[in-house]
Order: structure tokens, then sequence, then C-alpha cells
């Protein structure tokens, strides 16, 4: 896996490189001052993991709630609007935190600018969620989608289980109100903890 994550990278940079050997007489010549336009294509490695590109809506963001360093908006007003953005944000969010040393299995769920999430620990770690694993939590949110403020982190079994039942609700859903409520209730759970 390693071999090939540093062949792309250095096939990238190649790419890279090339591109920006342009000379000037290379550059197309512009008569306006028009702007240019911008985020013609979505990085690949946010909500969509497989690389998928999605295209600019109007208001020049990223549809389905991606993470747009360029964009205006304040972030707090995208967040998870539709189930299908929930359902890939989701499963994107899952494998990058069990790629984490300590975790051994995670849960999330998503909708509106929330989330909770569920860490089961290797057995080799042991400490619980902290402020710096919370900040990683929260690191790796913000990298997949945009919006996401209020996040709520737990080790607690039984939550975890909560959200593995939510997170399957969420599967066969077709409107957030009903997983945002129920959302909202186990963050209440975890923060009270």
């Amino acid at each position: 896996m390693k071999k090939i994550l540093a062949t792309l990278t250095l096939m990238v940079l190649c790419a890279a490189m090339t591109a920006c050997t342009a000379t000037a007489n290379d550059l197309p010549m512009t008569t306006t001052n028009a702007p240019m336009a911008t985020n013609t294509v979505a990085p690949t490695n946010m909500i969509d993991g497989v690389g998928d590109m999605l295209m600019p809506d109007a208001t020049n963001g990223l549809t389905d709630g991606l993470t747009d360093p360029m964009s205006s908006e304040d972030p707090e007003v995208t967040g998870v609007t539709t189930v299908s953005t929930a359902r890939r944000a989701v499963e994107q969010i899952e494998d990058e935190l069990e790629r984490l040393s300590e975790v051994k299995d995670a849960e999330v769920v998503l909708a509106g600018n929330s989330a909770a999430v569920a860490l089961k620990f290797d057995n080799q770690y042991k400490g619980g969620v902290d402020d710096r694993l919370t900040g990683i939590v929260k690191e790796r949110i913000s990298g997949v989608i945009s919006g996401v403020t209020n996040i709520a982190v737990t080790a607690d079994e039984t939550l975890m289980d909560q959200l593995e039942t939510l997170g399957e609700r969420l599967e066969a859903a077709s409107d957030m109100a009903d997983i945002q409520n129920e959302l909202n209730a186990i963050i209440s759970k975890i923060n009270a903890a």
C-alpha cells in the first residue's frame, strides 16, 4: 500500500513540475479583465474516496458539502444536508479514523452541522478519548466535509451500538430530519458523560 501511495505521489509531483515549466509564450493571451474560473475540479481526497469529480455549483462552491478552501461561504452553513452526502462522508470518515493506530473500529453519524463519533480502541492503546484524540477526529472530519462544527467523541460501547443502529437507519433513510433528531439526542448523552 505504501509503495502504491509513494508511486502515485511521485507521479503527481512529476505532473505538477511539468505543468510548472510553461513559459510566457505557452500561456493564452486575454484581452479582458474577466475573473478566472476557479474550482473546476474537486479535490480527490474529499467526500468521494474514489476520486469522483464534482462540478461547481452556481455559487462557485462545490456540491455535496465538500470542503472548498477557496469558497467564501461560511462553512457552518454547509454541513450535511442530504442523505447521500451523509452516507459517503460517513464511510470516508470511518475509513480515515480506522487508519489511526489507536482505533480498531469507528462508528460515525453526520447530520446538519453535527457529528457523533464512537471509537473502539486497539488492545494496546491504554488511553481514552482525550483532547489530542478529539482534535485528530475533528481534523479528519473537516478534511472530508466542511461545516460540521458540533462534534462529540466517545468510547462508550452502548453509545457506539446506538450510533451503529442510527447509521444503519441512515442507509435506508430518505429524510435527514429523523436522523438529525436522534443524532442530537446521542450527542447530548456524549456531552453529559
